[in-house]
């Protein structure tokens, strides 16, 4: 049941309570929702910014060798995910703007500090989930929202469509990349 999962597992409980959309939490799964690599989904950006591992009923894939581009992962034909595991960071937050008819992040940055370093995962922005390794230097010199403020976000490979423009975008993943610091910080 819940209160045992989220007992049990409470890091893993609040994930999916935070950050997974009101679709997933009612039929999906976490492993269906990496699978299907939504340019514009949740979870793939926790996926991708905690360097998980991806298990499925074959192989073990690294979170960045499994993202590949729009609707497109490294499973083969009739490989099943059966497990993600999560090292666990020093801090990390989620934030997102959604959009409003779909509820799905306009933009969502997903900010995870180890001691190896920061990773910083974008969705909703692109043609999938990606890492902003400009982010990253910067948060692993100063992790302070002053650092993620001062890095220039390009926006020339992201996405313009009716809900925003690319230049929009850029603002939004400094920005919220910003404020998911400061959560982080506490």
């Amino acid at each position: 049941n819940d209160a045992a999962v989220k007992a049990a597992y409470p890091a893993l409980a609040d994930l999916a309570s935070r950050i997974g959309d009101r679709q997933v939490r009612a039929m999906g799964t976490l492993g269906g929702s990496v699978a299907n690599n939504d340019p514009a989904a949740c979870y793939p950006s926790a996926v991708l910014a905690s360097g998980a591992t991806i298990i499925t009923d074959k192989r073990e894939i690294a979170a960045d060798d499994f993202f590949q581009g729009l609707f497109t992962t490294a499973l083969e034909e009739g490989e099943l995910i059966t497990a993600i595991r999560f090292p666990i960071p020093k801090r990390a937050h989620y934030e997102k703007l959604r959009q409003k008819a779909s509820h799905f992040p306009l933009v969502g940055v997903f900010v995870a500090q180890y001691d190896a370093g920061v990773r910083v995962a974008i969705t909703g922005a692109g043609n999938g989930v990606f890492r902003h390794t400009g982010l990253e230097d910067a948060l692993n010199q100063s992790f302070t929202p002053e650092a993620a403020a001062a890095v220039t976000i390009d926006a020339s490979d992201l996405n313009s469509d009716l809900h925003a423009s690319a230049p929009y975008r850029a603002n939004l993943i400094s920005v919220l990349t910003q404020r998911a610091v400061r959560a982080a910080l506490g």
